[in-house]
This record gives structure tokens, C-alpha cells and sequence, in this order.
């Protein structure tokens, strides 16, 4: 018996210094390969996973995504022999990066009936204790790399076991296949996917610019489909292709934006008007990536006074010239940013920029903008409103304060009803609103004042707008009225409840003086009655009578009639 020409492998030894006692190091090991080592299948998993862990530090800082290939392009084909149809999804070779951080590679083109990947994936779940009765919602299309024993078909003789022949070496292949990663799942998913596509998708993506979409198994987003009971409504091979860069959701994000606005205006220049409005309000978005490309349709007369259509009117917007060759840079840089949301009102502020070719753009390209005529026109119809507004306020001021002086303040009443009065406003230096065509005099000439001193004291005749001498014209609408308020001479009311206030001073102390008087009349009267009730009882002593008889009131009755003689005193006579 002749012994084969075999030199068969010992043992793997450490590598890069570690020993191979250490169970987190086996996946270090490494062989030394001759010429004349036999290669099996354990040997050749040792050197794969060497190989692997060698790489795994290379590709650890690498960002998850698509790095090239891997288009889709799928939808309905009949079946062979077969009146029916499925979805076919066929997958372009390509280049990837799991979320593990390992490559996904495919050489050749892909194709999968629909009914094998829904049956796959039902048997996933299954395994997974998460059975499913059918597939239902919002999905994105992954590819992930998976090893397969390539040479266990089952095709054997009724006598022959059908396992692996465990004497031989079998054949391990990487392969890569498709499954479906969850989005959204859910009668709500299936309605919003069935009323608008580009919508739904947009809101899906703008509200998970955080979301980490990669699956730590390594599977790669490749496209994005919804399902109804098991039946596909639409596939979008954009909405979910990640790109393998840093903020790989925003890339996405935009370019589903991009390829939604060119597929609804397909590059359409519409000169009627009518049309061109009827194709912008067909156009629906709930949120705009925070830098890209809109279409030119939204914007019209750029070269005289630019007119903005589509976009909500809460947003506020600018304009701005940008060279040509710095649009890529700007995009990559501001849109990592955020969202804008084009249906709440959240102070999101938009800056258009016209790209200007690089032999035309300078720094002060839109310095100097043509006069906006509606403005314009407002700032008389605001001028107008604030004159009215400062009329009312002082034919109210006279209704208070009219005829009010300083003496009024200096007396007791005035300084215990008055602390202070505001000032009246009658001049336009103090504030009182200036008439628009004096406002705009005023800025037309401290304009050309500005514009001489830069120039070295030179006017320029044919300087544009706010340095031209033109006034623009007032609307036509408005009928201007900046005539002083009517004077009124009646007093104001403060100065009548002060004057009031000084009258029912006055005649409480009249009052108070009547009452005086009363006082003292009636004083006078208690001592009339007293004397009366002592000459009464007087003319009762002369009478003969006593207090209450009425002899006294008799004898007071004749005192007209009385005649009174005097009484001579008789000499005293001597004893």
C-alpha cells in the first residue's frame, strides 16, 4: 500500500503575540502555510476568521450603507407556464457594509420572486416567536450575508442518507440574500401607503433622521415596499438606499426628495400660467430636507421682483446669490441640520440661493434689489392706518385732558386727583406717524447722501432705487387723508370732574354756614320764648293770679288798650 504525498496541518499557532489559551483569541489564530499542507474545511474556517478579524478594525470606522451597486429594479412578470403573475425583484452586483461591520459583497445580478421572499420571511418570524398570518405594512427591501452548505441538495437515491457526509470536507459558501426589515406594520401604514406614496415616504424619513435603520445582523437597506395582505402596492428603490457615509438617513432623505419633485414636473417649463399653478399645487411634501435643489418652477421673475409659489405662508424666506461651484459644498454641509416642517408653524426660516455662474457671482450681487411695488404701496397703507391711529389717540387725550393747566395740578383737589398726565404728541419729531412721501424723500436723499460720501462726492444720475430722486406713487385704492384732527373746545373731562369737584366744595361749605345760622336763630328763639314765658308770668304777679290760670295772657291782651299814669309816691309823713 503506497501512502499518498500528503503533509497534513498541525495545530494553528497564536499570532501577534497572544497565546491560544484564551477563549476571546481563538478567533486570532492563524497557520502557517507550505507548500504540501493539506487545506480542509476547518483549516480554512481558521484562516476565514483570521482574515476577518484582521479586517474588522479597518472597517469598524467605516459608516454602514451602500458603497456601490446594489440597484432594484422589480415589479410585476408572468409566471412561467402560468397565467398568473408575481413580483420579481432583481438586484444588481454590489458593494456593502452591515451594521456589524462587515462587507456584503454580490458579484453577480440577484432575482427573487415575491412569493419566496414572503415565504422566507414568515419562516423567520416563526423561528424568531413572532409568527405572522400575513405581511402587512410599510418594509424596506435588505440584503444580508449569510453561509450556506452549497453541496446538500437532497437530490440522492431513495437508499442514500441525505446528511452530510461527516468524512469528507463540505463546501461552505458566503452567499447573499434578501429579506424584509420592518418599517411600519399596520392597517394605518397600509391606508397612508394606498393615499399617497411620495407623502407617506417622506414623512417616514423625515421623522427618523435619528432612527438607525442598519440591523445588527448586517442587514443592508436596499429599497422600500409596502404590503397589503401579503399583495405589494409600490416599491421605491430610492426612499430606502442608504448610502455608506456619515448621515446616511439625510442622503436618503434628500434624494427621495429630489426624485419626488422630478417625477412629478419631469422637467416641465409651463408658460400658461394656469397650468403652471394647477402643476405646482398637485405637488404635496410635509417636509424639506434642510439643503437641496428645488425646482425652478417656484420661483419666477428672478431678474425683477422675484414671486415665490407653493411654499406655506408662515414660512419666512430670503434670497441670496451662490456661486455654482459651491452648491455641493453647501448642501454637505447644512444638511445634516434637521427637517423643515412645511405644516407647522415652528420658526423655520428658508434661505434661497440663486446659483450664479462663478464668472458672474460677486459678494453684493443682490445689495441693491429692485423696489418691491407692493411694499411699496403697504408702507402708505400702513402710514394711512398709523395716522388714524394717532387721531383717535388725541381726540381721546382731549376728551380727557383738554384745558387741563398748571395751576389745576398746584391746587389740593387737582394734586390729590392728578399724579401725572402723559405728554401730548402734536409734532412728527416727538411722534406723530411722518407722511409716507416725506419718509420716502428722506430715505431716497440720506441714501444719496451715503451713496456721494462713498463715491468721493460723486452722483451717479442713474443710480437705482432707494438712490434715485423717484417717490413712488401712492395706491390707487387708498384715499390718502393725513389732515390734523378737528380742535374741540370743550373741556376735557378730567377738568370737569376738577371743576366739579371745587363747585361741591363750595356748596358744602355753604351748607355748612346755613347750618350755623340755623343754630344760632334757633338759640335766638329758645331765649325769645324764655323772656315771653317771664313777662307771661309777670303780667300773672300783676294780674293777682297764679302760673297757668291765664290772668297773665288776659292782662297781656289789654296792654293795647292799657294806658299806664305814673304814680306818684306820697311824702313820708312826720310822726
Amino acid at each position: 500500500m503506497t501512502t499518498p504525498n500528503v503533509i497534513f496541518l498541525h495545530q494553528p499557532s497564536p499570532g501577534n503575540g497572544l497565546t491560544a489559551d484564551t477563549p476571546q483569541q481563538r478567533g486570532r489564530l492563524r497557520l502557517n502555510l507550505f507548500a504540501g499542507r493539506s487545506l480542509g474545511e476547518r483549516e480554512f474556517d481558521i484562516i476565514q476568521a483570521y482574515t476577518e478579524q484582521r479586517l474588522a478594525p479597518l472597517l469598524s470606522g467605516h459608516a454602514p450603507g451602500i458603497i456601490q451597486g446594489f440597484e432594484v429594479a422589480a415589479g410585476p412578470v408572468p409566471l412561467e407556464n402560468s397565467t398568473q403573475t408575481d413580483w420579481l425583484f432583481r438586484v444588481k452586483p454590489g458593494l456593502a457594509v452591515g451594521g456589524d461591520g462587515r462587507v456584503i459583497s454580490m458579484i453577480f445580478p440577484l432575482a427573487q420572486y415575491w412569493q419566496t421572499q414572503k415565504d422566507d420571511y414568515l419562516d423567520s418570524r416563526s423561528r424568531a416567536l413572532q409568527p405572522l398570518a400575513n405581511i402587512h405594512g410599510i418594509y424596506f427591501l435588505t440584503v444580508r450575508r449569510t453561509l450556506e452548505n452549497v453541496d446538500k441538495n437532497g437530490n440522492f437515491a431513495g437508499c442514500v442518507r441525505d446528511e452530510l457526509d461527516m468524512l469528507r470536507d463540505s463546501r461552505i459558501e458566503t452567499a447573499t440574500s434578501l429579506s424584509l426589515q420592518v418599517v411600519w406594520e399596520g392597517d394605518a401604514a397600509v391606508a397612508a401607503a394606498k393615499a399617497d406614496q411620495h407623502l407617506t415616504i417622506n414623512r417616514l424619513l423625515a421623522e427618523h433622521l435619528h432612527t438607525d435603520w442598519f440591523a445588527a445582523d448586517g442587514a443592508v437597506p436596499i429599497g422600500m415596499l409596502a404590503v397589503e395582505h401579503d399583495t405589494i402596492l409600490w416599491f421605491d428603490a430610492v426612499a430606502g438606499r442608504f448610502p455608506a457615509r456619515p448621515d446616511a438617513q439625510y442622503w436618503t432623505f434628500l434624494s427621495h426628495t429630489t426624485q419626488s419633485i422630478q417625477q412629478h414636473f419631469q422637467g416641465q417649463r409651463v408658460a400658461d400660467e394656469t397650468e403652471r399653478q394647477a402643476l405646482i399645487n398637485r405637488f404635496k411634501l410635509a417636509y424639506l430636507p434642510a439643503a437641496g435643489v428645488l425646482p425652478g418652477l417656484f420661483v419666477s421673475d428672478v431678474a425683477m421682483l422675484p414671486k415665490l409659489q407653493w411654499f406655506p405662508a408662515h414660512m419666512q424666506i430670503e434670497m441670496a446669490p451662490i456661486a455654482e461651484s459651491q452648491v455641493e459644498a453647501l448642501i454637505a454641509r447644512e444638511l445634516p441640520r434637521t427637517s423643515i416642517d412645511l405644516q407647522k408653524v415652528s420658526g423655520d426660516r428658508l434661505r434661497l440661493l440663486l446659483a450664479v455662474p462663478d464668472t458672474d457671482y460677486r459678494a453684493d450681487l443682490l445689495d441693491l434689489p429692485f423696489p418691491d411695488p407692493h411694499m411699496q404701496q403697504d408702507l402708505y397703507r400702513y402710514g394711512q392706518k398709523a395716522f388714524h391711529s394717532w387721531q383717535d389717540w388725541v381726540v381721546q387725550y382731549d376728551v380727557l385732558f383738554k384745558q387741563l393747566t398748571a395751576t389745576d395740578f398746584a391746587s389740593s383737589e387737582g394734586q390729590r386727583l392728578f399724579s401725572s398726565i402723559p405728554e401730548r404728541i402734536d409734532t412728527e419729531a416727538e411722534g406723530q406717524p411722518m407722511h409716507p412721501e416725506v419718509f420716502f424723500a428722506g430715505l431716497i436723499q440720506s441714501s444719496r447722501d451715503w451713496q456721494t460720501a462713498t463715491a468721493g462726492n460723486v452722483i451717479n444720475a442713474d443710480l437705482p432705487a432707494p438712490y434715485s430722486g423717484r417717490v413712488p406713487a401712492p395706491p390707487n385704492d387708498v384715499v390718502l387723508d393725513f389732515n390734523p384732527p378737528a380742535s374741540n373746545a370743550a373741556d376735557g373731562l378730567l377738568k370737569q370732574y376738577l371743576q366739579t369737584s371745587r363747585e361741591i366744595e363750595g356748596i358744602e361749605a355753604l351748607i355748612d354756614d346755613l347750618a350755623d345760622l340755623l343754630a344760632l336763630y334757633a338759640d335766638m328763639q329758645r331765649s325769645q320764648r324764655q323772656q315771653l314765658d317771664h313777662v307771661s308770668l309777670s303780667f300773672t304777679h300783676l294780674a293777682g293770679g297764679v302760673q297757668g290760670d291765664g290772668s297773665g295772657l288776659t292782662v297781656a291782651r289789654w296792654l293795647p288798650e292799657m294806658q299806664f299814669a305814673t304814680k306818684i309816691k306820697a311824702p313820708p309823713q312826720d310822726n
